[in-house]
């Protein structure tokens, strides 16, 4: 056991019985002994110091006479500024910037490292890939790890812990989401002085099936300074204008500040005469791209391929069917928002645009199972207390979660909801068709997953009829559960209110 160091909560300071160790050994200017379990003592011989791992020196460790064993001091390595972390076969010492400086392996009903098979400055184990980091790439829609573990070191989002860096973690549906990735040319320097001065905007799709409420294409918009985004689902093109529309005017009002310009590609959803008309009233310059040159339009272009990379793979991680795709794209436009940086300005979009932090302790991962309380006046005594759904996202205009229940087919939004988050995923199975296989593209010209939208505003020859019909043509989900959810309305323009005896939630139109 001589070359066996044992982690030892009890032991009041390292401790050895054997002399090799030492290099050089001061001697004590006291007589001190130490107890042993038996009431046997040992004689302290000398002190000295010893380095067991590359990174972990014991200082201050004694030469015990008739010590047949080797201890570390848990409480000695608290005083001198490490951390110790025990759990279920693993132990591993951290330094006081939470880098990993020794890991030790399960030895009966201790911790121990044996420095018989290792030398020199492998003289220590990698730890595991910690479950903090894993959960928060997938919360944050699988962002790069290493963009991960920088964000939480600068102190921008409140509610997101700080995480340490882990070699050689692969994610299998960030290789199957993410395995072709485009090279861009970073711009050299911000254009624009303050958020609204300038909209980015284009057209993507059409999609190879259509969302659950009937919808074929996004429009995305984004701000220049702030690269804050909007995303808008519409069933043809021609639908862009309304939505732009209502934009910039919500966006002149909250501003005290004038817009400038719009800028766009040549698509015929945005050069028509409406939308010229709309410029020259308000005074906004439309700019527009060189035909077939998207490069020329390039913050969307990006902006575009990150939003629909990374809904591709968080509906990939739980083989969501792709009728979801509409609201993976919401989602991961709201989470973009709340982490990416704006380049050379250090802050987030979302601090850019409201002038706060955003905060993302409320963030889950998409897709997984969640429950959702049900009715609380109408249940049996023995009844089940909530329903089966399939997380979507976020609400638009309240604070509350976006969740497909499955019993009923329907989308509600409601604070009232768990979640299951493990990994791998515990969601019920869905009937997948050939568009809903993983892996498959969202889009028809995914390749980049733009388009040059120079085409015209026209919607797909073959595209099918939506699934659900409505009379406010808002794409109403599918049969009603009134039973079960009874606040049955077609919007959520203000938060859920919690009513005696009912369920916390509204039934909402899908994305």
């Amino acid at each position: 056991m001589e070359d066996v160091w044992i982690m030892d909560s009890g032991c009041s300071r390292h401790m050895t019985g054997h002399r090799k160790w030492f290099s050089s050994l001061n001697p004590v200017s006291t007589k001190e002994y130490i107890t042993f379990g038996g009431n046997g003592q040992g004689k302290v011989l000398g002190v000295g110091s010893v380095s067991i791992s590359a990174k972990l020196s014991l200082r201050e460790l004694a030469f015990v006479r008739n010590l047949g064993f080797n201890f570390v001091s848990v409480s000695q390595l608290l005083d001198e500024g490490f951390e110790v972390h025990f759990k279920k076969g693993a132990c591993c010492v951290l330094d006081a910037k939470d880098t990993l400086v020794c890991s030790l392996l399960p030895f009966g009903q201790v911790f121990r490292v044996d420095l018989t098979s290792v030398s020199g400055p492998a003289r220590y184990l990698v730890a595991s890939p910690s479950s903090d980091i894993w959960k928060w790439h997938r919360r944050f829609g699988h962002l790069n790890f290493d963009v991960l573990v920088r964000l939480s070191s600068m102190g921008l989002i409140r509610g997101f812990p700080k995480l340490r860096a882990e070699k050689d973690l692969v994610c299998h549906p960030c290789r199957h989401g993410k395995m072709v990735a485009a090279f861009h040319i970073p711009v050299s320097q911000v254009m624009t002085s303050y958020p609204g001065e300038l909209l980015h905007m284009d057209t993507v799709g059409p999609a190879r099936v259509a969302s659950v409420s009937g919808k074929w294409y996004v429009l995305v918009v984004v701000d220049d300074f702030s690269r804050f985004s909007w995303v808008f689902f519409i069933e043809s093109k021609d639908e862009a204008f309304g939505f732009v529309r209502d934009l910039v005017l919500r966006l002149r009002n909250e501003s005290h500040k004038a817009m400038r310009a719009i800028r766009s590609d040549n698509g015929g959803e945005f050069r028509n005469s409406r939308f010229e008309n709309f410029c020259r009233d308000l005074g906004h310059e439309h700019q527009f791209s060189s035909p077939y040159t998207p490069p020329q339009n390039d913050v969307t272009e990006r902006k575009n391929l990150t939003l629909v990379e990374m809904a591709r793979t968080m509906l990939d991680e739980h083989r969501t069917p792709r009728r979801f795709w509409a609201e993976a794209v919401n989602t991961t436009c709201y989470i973009a928002n709340r982490i990416f940086l704006r380049a050379f300005l250090g802050k987030t979009s979302y601090e850019l645009q409201f002038g706060r932090q955003p905060s993302v302790k409320h963030l889950r991962a998409f897709g997984c199972r969640c429950f959702v309380l049900k009715k609380a006046g109408h249940l049996d005594m023995f009844e089940s207390h909530c329903l089966d759904g399939i997380f979507l996202g976020y609400a638009s205009n309240s604070r509350a979660f976006r969740v497909w229940i499955l019993e009923a087919k329907q989308v509600v939004e409601t604070c009232e909801v768990s979640f299951d988050e493990t990994m791998p995923c515990t969601t019920p199975a869905f009937e997948l068709s050939g568009d809903d296989e993983e892996g498959t593209p969202i889009f028809e010209d995914e390749e980049g997953a733009v388009n040059d939208g120079d085409a015209g505003a026209t919607a797909p020859v073959a595209a099918p009829a939506p699934s659900a019909t409505s009379s406010d043509d808002e794409g109403r989900p599918l049969p009603t559960a009134s039973s079960l959810l009874p606040r049955q309305q077609t919007h959520a323009e203000a938060g859920p209110t919690k009513d005696a005896g009912e369920v916390t939630s509204e039934i909402v139109p899908s994305r």
